[in-house]
């Protein structure tokens, strides 16, 4: 990899994002929970599943497995002669506290990005930087919004990444099916969004309603809290039936809550668990490596395990081989091969081919199930 990876310590960092922030992108590749306590401006979370880590022991993996935005990966990907307001200039690794980027283990999540990047990039394209020792000590001041007090000026042994302002980056609203899409109220309120996927229907599963949508989609308000004692699992087949609904009328559908990170994601999961045949890691793998902020809290994830057990417990179970060619003939028709991996690879869930590892969600609720309330 020699020179082509250029290690930044926190100040220089921090001068590349008041410089050009529009023109940086910050791969973060911490583990899920560190990323969602404390983030940097517009920061990606990296999710690989076990797939990919095993095809990366062959070579550099596709680009569009470690940069999931597709508008980020375009710009990623913009030759050096190509307009300088759209094209990034630097894409910035950072893990959990590496001290320098050779030190990284070779099946690292960090060392997998970094050989994507160099592989993929063009050659005078943005610059690959890794971050130095700094990525776990970003709990610190997470809170920090753009009102803050402008920054301090920091010293060599003081430097903290925690300085930077950090935001909750959005993107655009994802495909989980070619008709059924995973949002934010914000990405219901773009009209430019939606006329972009020729989204026909919204099913708001949130507090708040919204009239003025009736009027121009076909329109489902679904009122949850996101709380552990919310009971969502009673608005399943409702919402499975509303979207099936658009379906068969040949519409496409974004289901979105206030954040994109609990509530809707829950809804979709419930709908691949029932319409696909999908266990909840499966359904919970294939979401969120589609969009890796989603987190339903734990009162949601304890009444999809119950969902699940209800569901198998309506199915009767088909043979093995069977069940292997409906789950093959449906990856096949739903997701997209990476011409890099010569036909050989999916993006589709950890759990079709290995178990879930310990720290899953999924996991530690089967291991402590927690019973959620099932009060209205």
């Amino acid at each position: 990899m020699g020179s082509a990876v250029t290690a930044l310590d926190c100040r220089q960092l921090r001068k590349l994002l008041r410089k050009e922030p529009s023109r940086c992108l910050v791969l973060d590749c911490r583990p899920y929970l560190s990323y969602s306590a404390s983030r940097l401006r517009g920061a990606l979370n990296v999710n690989l599943n076990s797939v990919v880590m095993r095809r990366a022991r062959g070579g550099p993996v596709p680009l569009n497995f470690v940069v999931p935005d597709e508008a980020a990966r375009a710009r990623l990907l913009l030759p050096g002669e190509g307009a300088a307001a759209a094209r990034l200039a630097a894409v910035i690794v950072l893990d959990q506290g590496t001290g320098h980027w050779q030190k990284l283990k070779k099946e690292s999540t960090a060392q997998i990005v970094l050989n994507a990047l160099l592989s993929s990039l063009p050659e005078a394209g943005a610059r690959v930087c890794f971050l130095k020792g700094q990525g776990g000590a970003m709990g610190r001041g997470a809170g920090e919004l753009a009102a803050s007090p402008p920054l301090p000026p920091l010293g060599e042994e003081k430097c903290k990444i925690t300085s930077i302002f950090i935001f909750n980056f959005q993107g655009g609203p994802v495909e989980i099916l070619p008709f059924l899409y995973l949002g934010s109220a914000y990405h219901a309120s773009k009209c430019e969004f939606l006329a972009n996927l020729h989204i026909t229907a919204l099913l708001n599963v949130s507090r708040k309603g919204s009239e003025s949508f009736k009027e121009q989609y076909c329109y489902k308000w679904i009122p949850v809290e996101d709380s552990h004692m919310a009971d969502i699992s009673s608005h399943f087949q409702e919402a499975i039936d509303f979207i099936d609904c658009v379906r068969r009328a040949g519409g496409k559908i974004l289901v979105h809550c206030e954040a994109g990170i609990s509530r809707s994601p829950t809804i979709c999961m419930a709908y691949l668990m029932k319409t696909k045949k999908f266990r909840l890691e499966e359904a919970f793998d294939y979401i969120k490596q589609r969009r890796s902020l989603i987190s339903p809290n734990f009162g949601f994830m304890g009444q999809l395990l119950q969902y699940e057990s209800e569901i198998l417990s309506s199915t009767p179970s088909p043979p093995v081989a069977s069940c292997k060619r409906e789950a093959v003939s449906f990856f096949a028709e739903e997701l997209t091969l990476s011409k890099n991996f010569e036909g050989s690879c999916y993006t589709f869930p950890t759990s079709v081919l290995s178990s879930v590892p310990i720290r899953s969600p999924v996991h530690q609720l089967k291991l402590s199930p927690i019973t959620a309330s099932s009060s209205c």
